[in-house]
C-alpha cells in the first residue's frame, strides 16, 4: 500500500520545525495498516474513529494514520461524510495549500507531492484556502486559520482573507456545534502566539460571531501575552500544579461579561463542568478582587482572602489584566500564600486542653493570617494567637499555664 507523510507533518519537516506528531496517509486499507503499525512498535492497539483514521500513541509520540479518502458535506457546518480515495483527493480536500502536500515514504526514492502550491505559500508565508466554499463546508477553519497563523507567522492570501470575512458575515459560525467551536478556540489558545491569533479573530469577525461581548480591546494582545508567562512562571515555581493557560486566556477574553453572559457563553461554547465553574467563579468574584487588590495598602492575609477559593485560571486573568501592582499581588498569592499554611493544627489545641469548639476554625484561621503577615514565625507565637480568639469567644483551656500561651 503506498504510505505518505502527510499534511502538518510535511508543513513542518520543510519550515524546519518540529513536528510533534506524525501525520500517515495510506491509499488502501489505512485501519489494517495502523493495527500493523501498532504491533510493530509494541504500542497499544490504535484507537480508530468513523472517519477512517487511527491514532497510535507510541513511547516517541502520537501517530495518526488515516485512509486517504474523499468528504462531501451532507450541509454547511455539518461532520464531513468520508469515503475512501487516493492521494489526490486526499489532497483536495483539505484546508490550505500549505497542509496539502505529502512525501512519499513506501519507495527508495522519496517523492514530494505538491499539486496545490503549498511550497509556493510556504515561501511565500501565506495561508490559501483550496477552494471557495471551504469556510462555508467547515467554519473550523476560520479558527484554524487564524491558529496556523499565529504559529507560524504567517498571514492569509488577499482572496482567503475576503472569503473568510464574507462568509463570518453569511453566519456560518452559527451552524457549527458549540463543542466543536470550544475545540478549535481553545486549541488558539493553546498556542504561545495566541495573541496574534486572537487579533486575526477580530479583524475576521471571528470574535464577534463566538460572542459579542469577547475582548477585542486594544489591551487584549498584551494581556493574553501575560497570562501565558504567568502561567509559565508558576509552572516552574510550582511543578506539578500547572494552571490551564488556555481557560485562562479563556476568562482574560470574557472579563467584561455580566455573569448572565458568561452563562450564555458556556452554553453557546458547550463548556466542560470545569470551564463553566472557572468562569462562573471568575465573573461573579472579580469585581470584589480587582477592588481589593488596587487597595493602597494591603496585607498578606486580606489579599489571600481576597482571592482565595478562585480557580488557578482566575487568579491568572487577574493578574494578566490588572495593574502592574495588583499583578505582583497575584502573583505573590500563587507563588507563596496560596499553599502556605498554619503551623498549628486542631491537634495541638486538644494538646494544650483547648475542648473542640466552633470557634476552633477562626482560631486557626488567625494563626495562619498571622503566618502569612509574619506577625507569627513559630508554632507557639501562632499558639498565643489562637489561644487569644478561643478566650474571646469564651472557650478556656484546662491548662492553666497553657491558657497563657505557655506550651507546645
Amino acid at each position: 500500500m503506498p504510505v505518505y507523510l502527510i499534511g502538518g507533518s510535511v508543513r513542518d519537516l520543510l519550515l524546519g520545525r518540529p513536528s510533534p506528531d506524525l501525520d500517515l496517509c495510506v491509499v488502501g486499507d489505512g485501519i489494517a495498516f495502523a493495527r500493523a503499525l501498532a504491533r510493530e512498535l509494541g504500542a497499544p492497539r490504535a484507537v480508530e474513529t468513523r472517519f477512517l483514521t487511527s491514532k497510535i500513541a507510541s513511547s516517541a509520540g502520537t501517530i495518526d494514520v488515516a485512509t486517504a479518502r474523499r468528504e462531501t458535506y451532507p450541509r454547511p457546518g455539518a461532520l464531513p461524510r468520508v469515503s475512501p480515495g487516493d492521494i489526490d483527493g486526499d489532497l483536495a480536500r483539505r484546508d490550505f495549500t500549505i497542509n496539502a502536500m505529502a512525501l512519499r515514504l513506501d519507495r527508495r526514492r522519496r517523492e514530494l507531492l505538491d499539486p496545490l502550491g503549498g511550497g509556493r505559500d510556504l515561501s511565500r508565508r501565506q495561508l490559501r484556502m483550496l477552494h471557495a466554499r471551504s469556510f462555508v463546508d467547515d467554519p473550523t477553519r476560520l479558527l484554524r486559520a487564524a491558529r496556523y497563523a499565529a504559529r507560524l507567522g504567517f498571514h492569509l492570501e488577499r482572496r482567503t482573507l475576503r472569503l473568510a470575512r464574507e462568509a463570518v458575515a453569511a453566519g456560518v459560525m452559527d451552524r457549527v456545534s458549540g463543542e466543536r467551536l470550544r475545540r478549535e478556540l481553545l486549541l488558539l489558545l493553546e498556542e504561545p502566539r495566541a495573541s496574534a491569533g486572537w487579533r486575526l479573530c477580530g479583524k475576521l469577525g471571528v470574535s464577534q460571531a463566538l460572542h459579542p461581548g469577547l475582548a477585542v480591546e486594544a489591551d487584549t494582545p498584551a494581556a493574553l501575552c501575560r497570562s501565558g508567562e504567568i502561567c509559565e512562571r508558576f509552572s516552574r515555581c510550582r511543578p506539578g500544579a500547572n494552571p490551564d493557560c488556555a481557560l485562562a486566556r479563556l476568562l482574560v477574553l470574557a472579563r467584561s461579561l455580566s455573569p448572565a453572559e458568561g452563562c450564555a457563553l458556556s452554553e453557546r461554547l458547550r463548556l466542560t463542568a470545569r470551564h463553566r465553574q472557572a468562569l462562573s467563579a471568575y465573573l461573579e468574584r472579580q469585581g470584589r478582587a480587582r477592588r481589593a487588590l488596587a487597595a493602597a495598602r494591603l496585607c498578606n492575609s486580606a489579599l489571600a482572602r481576597a482571592l482565595e477559593g478562585l480557580p488557578l485560571e482566575a487568579v491568572v486573568a487577574l493578574a494578566a489584566t490588572s495593574s502592574p501592582r495588583a499583578r505582583r499581588r497575584c502573583e505573590l498569592f500563587l507563588t507563596h500564600l496560596r499553599e502556605m499554611k498554619a503551623l498549628l493544627r486542631g491537634e495541638d489545641l486538644l494538646a494544650q486542653g483547648f475542648a473542640p469548639h466552633p470557634a476552633w476554625g477562626r482560631a486557626l484561621a488567625a494563626a495562619r493570617d498571622a503566618r502569612r503577615d509574619r506577625r507569627a514565625r513559630s508554632k507557639n507565637e501562632e499558639l498565643r494567637i489562637a489561644a487569644a480568639v478561643l478566650r474571646a469567644h469564651g472557650v478556656r483551656s484546662s491548662r492553666r499555664a497553657d491558657d497563657r500561651g505557655q506550651g507546645g
